[in-house]
């Protein structure tokens, strides 16, 4: 109970944020052109500085490797499950490309926590498991955002590879392998950038909050298979990859967590259902400050 206290409290200066967001469109102080400005200036800014100054934290091993392969396999696998129960979608592909983008998880939302459980081990090793999410948000996610939203019907390697996202992995991968620290000004930009990511995400989300009983069973839906059979999947590949200790605790929680607001910049960015973006990623977050009060522990009874 106690620890589901300390996760409520944590999570509640975030969902606040969202609130903030909400009230901001509501009062027309930003309109829907303000509301996917905002969402670009994260796309492009504060998220690749976030992954960026996250991964370059971590002390790269071979084993500990095999989390971002997890965090890029996953999605990828419940992309195709995802892609297969929603069929009825076939005449509505703006809904349908949303339940496959937003499968990127919120990695940002479960560093605090996994930093307050198990210290700098913790939060390294949530924070390689992010770095496959990220692969994945730039890769597949990408695609599939412009091939059910603009219509493009193919993979721009340009594209792949000019994503900001994927950008922001590859600078934390090269500093962390480099292990020399930037110089004082540019460390201080990338720390600040990586800071303004969550509250101006989640104002984002706000803006776009658009509460409708017709999201109900899709939001279940994403629920049920990236939240549920996710983090059953992930443990099981963790298992099978011999994974154990904390790795495995991690490869688990972050299998299971909520949607990440890169699908809702994605759904802005190329014309996908935003509101229904908006509900995946703020029910799910709600479900998710649950995840990491009581799966963490529950975990680490069993294997820690």
């Amino acid at each position: 109970m106690s620890a589901a206290l300390v996760a409520s409290g944590s999570a509640l200066p975030i969902l606040l944020l969202i609130a903030v967001g909400w009230a901001v469109r509501q009062f027309r102080i930003v309109d829907h052109q303000g509301a996917l400005a905002l969402t670009r200036l994260v796309y492009h800014v504060t998220i690749p500085a976030a992954v960026a100054f996250s991964i370059a934290r971590v002390d790269l091993t071979p084993q500990l490797l095999l989390l971002p392969l997890i965090g890029m396999t996953l999605p990828t696998l419940l992309a195709g499950i995802m892609y297969l129960t929603t069929r009825r979608l076939a005449e509505a592909p703006r809904r349908r490309g949303v339940l496959l983008v937003t499968l990127v998880v919120m990695g940002v939302f479960a560093f605090p926590f996994m930093e307050l459980y198990y210290g700098p081990e913790g939060l390294a090793r949530i924070a390689l498991y992010d770095m496959g999410n990220v692969f994945y948000a730039a890769i597949l996610a990408t695609y599939l955002a412009r091939r059910f939203g603009s219509g493009v019907g193919r993979i721009s390697v340009r594209g792949i590879f000019s994503s900001p996202i994927l950008i922001g992995a590859l600078v934390g991968v090269a500093l962390a392998v480099l292990d020399r620290p930037l110089p004082a000004v540019a460390a201080g930009l990338l720390q600040r950038l990586a800071t303004a990511n969550t509250p101006l995400s989640m104002l984002a989300v706000g803006m776009f909050l658009r509460p409708s009983r017709g999201y109900g069973a899709l939001v279940a839906q994403y629920v049920g298979i990236r939240m549920v059979l996710g983090g059953m999947l992930g443990w099981g590949l963790a298992q099978l990859l011999g994974l154990q200790g904390l790795s495995l605790v991690i490869a688990t929680v972050g299998s299971a967590l909520p949607a990440g607001t890169t699908g809702l910049v994605l759904a802005g960015k190329e014309g996908l259902d935003t509101g229904l973006a908006a509900a995946i990623v703020s029910s799910s977050m709600l479900i998710g400050v649950l995840v990491v009060a009581l799966l963490p522990h529950l975990l680490a009874a069993l294997y820690l």
